[in-house]
């Protein structure tokens, strides 16, 4: 039954990559573990924790019978749920970049988020730093 001399039916052989593949992956090994983590999984794990919240305050208040409260207290959990998402991962469009200084409002706390690609490489995207001030000098070369 098995072809190969070693006795694997080839299956080792088949999943060994060949060096061109093997010499681009080392070449481009893709996103660093630190971005894909807090730029896509903790996002997820994120919604799924405040979700849970949701589920508590609910039951507690559900539990006791007093639907004002629960709907209180749900819309006053989701707002500062949504403020966390803003807080994180705010990402500044580019329409956004050229109307002047930026200031806190009550749906945007922050003009970039903490964990975005424009706050950990803000060269890469050309956002202004804070304490910057002046044009871009990259918008004239």
């Amino acid at each position: 039954m098995s072809t190969s001399p070693d006795g694997d039916g080839g299956l080792f052989r088949r999943l060994r990559p060949n060096p061109e593949e093997r010499h681009k992956a080392i070449e481009d090994p893709g996103v660093p573990w630190r971005d894909w983590f807090y730029f896509s999984f903790v996002k997820a794990w994120l919604a799924l924790g405040f979700l849970v919240i949701d589920a508590l305050i609910a039951g507690a208040w559900a539990e006791s019978h007093n639907y004002v409260g629960l709907a209180l207290s749900e819309a006053v959990a989701v707002y500062l749920e949504f403020l966390a998402f803003r807080y994180l991962w705010t990402r500044p469009g580019p329409e956004e970049e050229r109307h002047g200084p930026f200031s806190p409002s009550w749906h945007r706390p922050v003009r970039v988020g903490r964990w975005t690609p424009e706050a950990w490489y803000p060269e890469r995207f050309r956002v202004q730093k804070p304490g910057q001030s002046g044009p871009d000098p990259h918008e004239f070369l």
